[in-house]
């Protein structure tokens, strides 16, 4: 017990994914920042900004640190996933809310890249043109079915229509899912269905210190540099004709391309890959980028049905190249 202490003492724990750190205290007096992940078994399980997760008992922990750990399980538990699958590859968990999906990459017992990605579901009445609402989400519908290979999810939106989820549980180093409206009650608009992988704003402009800062560096770099600091930062397009070529981050001109596939290279970390059907008919991508001209600025690799009124399509597929 003292050695895992010792090790958690040592590894300088930090919030990973938007969370706010938290501080932990140990029995025999050390304080450390640390991410919850769970309390099982009497055991707190916390995670390190290099991603490795250390276990220790929760008994070691000071009497204010088990009570924040059993607070933090409680809250996890609510707020929780429905289900959770994990082979030697990844590990994903299914939500009743617009985060329906959220997946890590494994390698041996850690987290490649350190990074949890986040699949979003965006559904849409169209009702007139460029007059979109957005539907909310109101439930989880009926059980979740599980087979040998497969795992079915639906969730109900609050007009009534019911989407689901298919989600591959073979011992692939890939995420495989398909999507469709299974229900749609008659007299509806439009309707328009996709999922989001999301990529969140790189850097972000610091008046005060006249630098770009954020996820990419927190020491800041000047406009000057932009250019040279995003070298080797690029995404591959295979496009509906099955032709290649690169997007340059920093040169993207653009709002959108449309493809069968994305690679994202980023040389701190391992590529992601996210491929469409081979078919066009069964559903095609396209990559978004929220400002087309600055290239601090984040984007969302979009799963979309092949037409607005066929909302199925898959199946899509996300892996750690």
């Amino acid at each position: 017990m003292k050695n895992s202490i010792l090790l958690l003492c040592m590894l300088g724990l930090q919030m990973l994914y938007g969370q706010s750190p938290q501080t932990w205290r140990s029995q025999n007096g050390h304080s450390f920042q640390g991410t919850f992940i769970r309390l099982e078994n009497q055991q707190v399980t916390l995670k390190g900004s290099d991603g490795k997760e250390v276990t220790v008992p929760i008994g070691a922990l000071d009497t204010a640190s088990q009570v924040q750990a059993r607070r933090n399980q409680a809250a996890a538990v609510k707020d929780g996933p429905v289900f959770t699958h994990k082979n030697r590859y990844l590990r994903f968990s299914l939500y009743p809310d617009r985060t329906w999906l959220t997946l890590e990459f494994l390698q041996g017992s850690q987290v490649v890249n350190n990074q949890k990605y986040n699949l979003n579901i965006r559904f849409a009445e169209i009702r007139a043109q460029n007059d979109w609402q957005d539907m909310k989400v109101k439930e989880v519908y009926g059980n979740i079915e599980k087979t040998r290979d497969k795992v079915i999810f639906r969730l109900l939106m609050e007009n009534g229509v019911v989407l689901k989820f298919t989600v591959d549980l073979d011992d692939k180093d890939e995420l495989t899912y398909e999507f469709e409206a299974e229900t749609i009650p008659p007299g509806l608009p439009k309707l328009d269905f996709r999922c989001e992988l999301n990529f969140p704003k790189l850097l972000s402009y610091n008046s005060d210190s006249q630098l770009y800062q954020g996820a990419l560096s927190s020491e800041g770099v000047k406009f000057e540099n932009l250019k040279s600091f995003f070298n080797g930062y690029e995404i591959l397009v295979t496009d509906l004709q099955g032709e290649g070529s690169k997007i340059y981050y920093y040169e993207k001109q653009t709002r959108e391309y449309r493809g069968k596939s994305f690679t994202v290279k980023n040389p701190r970390m391992k590529s992601l890959k996210v491929e469409a059907p081979k078919s066009a008919e069964a559903g095609s991508m396209y990559i978004w980028f929220y400002n087309g001209a600055a290239p601090f600025e984040g984007f969302n690799i979009l799963a979309h049905s092949p037409e607005r009124n066929n909302l199925g399509a898959g199946p899509f597929s996300i892996s750690i190249k």
